[in-house]
């Protein structure tokens, strides 16, 4: 059975929808619908029926699923079985990251460790965050949420702050709110992507509910520049905003939300020299930056 076909049905699945699967694997719409009704037709067998919530799995479908879970499984236990007989660390690994710790974070401190390991190739996901480990659309995931239903393993590595910040323009003349009771006044950016951020959304839309929300942005770097240009204050990373000399933290031994930040594997990938290679470096820089993350 061609996996390319399984690849397409397991897209699918998850989007439930041929355009959404389209766009997750960079193919094309009527691609999509080609190959999945090459695969019924090969098995003789619906796998998905329409609905008003979109395509939703056949029982057929269902059981199908469970099969191409194994099969992916078996190909991720043979590759490391293969990998794991070589002592030298290669190939590429693909790493999932949030955009602004990638960017802010990550990116500055890879330069040694590349030109230490010039035969491991990594590939930086960012989108979307985060990638699926147990679909293979990443090896290693660093985010601030646990294993989850995915049956990873791994550690947590460092504890993440998020403050409020505004601009140096924004805050001259007049006084920032150091509680809950004097935001009234003040523009604040939100969050439009819930969904990605919302226990960070609450707790921003609950101390800061006395202030008028003027913009909502998807995403932190939109809220970082939005705080710049002076267009009100914003919940921020600490470990970016701090170093930015045009910003100035409100309220900072108050307004402080700390999330726990986990690097997490596959098992079956976790011991390719390759994997660990990247997983001691992520974590090294972690714990060597562990006062500036917190904030």
């Amino acid at each position: 059975m061609d996996w390319d076909l399984c690849k397409t049905f397991v897209a699918v699945a998850e989007t439930r929808s041929f355009a959404a699967a389209a766009r997750q694997l960079r193919s094309s719409h009527p691609t999509v619908g080609r190959k999945i009704a090459e695969l019924e037709g090969q098995l003789g067998i619906p796998l998905f029926a329409r609905s008003n919530e979109g395509l939703s799995l056949t029982s057929q479908g269902r059981k199908f699923r469970e099969h191409v879970d194994a099969m992916a499984a078996a190909a991720l236990r043979a590759e490391a079985a293969v990998s794991a007989t070589g002592a030298d660390a290669r190939g590429v690994v693909k790493l999932s990251i949030g955009a602004t710790f990638a960017s802010h974070w990550l990116m500055p401190r890879l330069g040694p460790f590349l030109r230490a390991h010039d035969h491991i190739q990594i590939e930086i996901i960012t989108h979307p965050f985060p990638a699926s480990v147990r679909r293979r659309k990443a090896d290693v995931v660093l985010r601030p949420v646990d294993s989850g239903e995915e049956n990873l393993i791994g550690r947590r590595i460092g504890r993440l702050g998020t403050g409020f910040y505004a601009s140096r323009a924004y805050a001259a003349g007049r006084r920032l709110p150091e509680r809950r009771d004097e935001w009234k006044g003040h523009s604040v950016i939100g969050f439009a992507d819930r969904a990605s951020n919302e226990r960070l959304a609450r707790w921003s839309d609950l101390i800061t509910r006395q202030g008028t929300v003027v913009l909502r942005c998807s995403s932190q770097g939109d809220m970082l520049a939005a705080a710049k240009a002076g267009l009100g204050i914003s919940a921020l990373s600490c470990f970016v905003a701090a170093e930015d000399p045009d910003l100035v933290r409100v309220a900072p031994q108050k307004l402080v939300s700390v999330a726990d930040l986990f690097l997490l594997a596959h098992p079956d990938l976790v011991e390719l020299p390759a994997v660990r290679a990247v997983i001691d470096f992520v974590t090294s820089c972690a714990r060597e930056d562990r006062v500036r993350l917190r904030g």
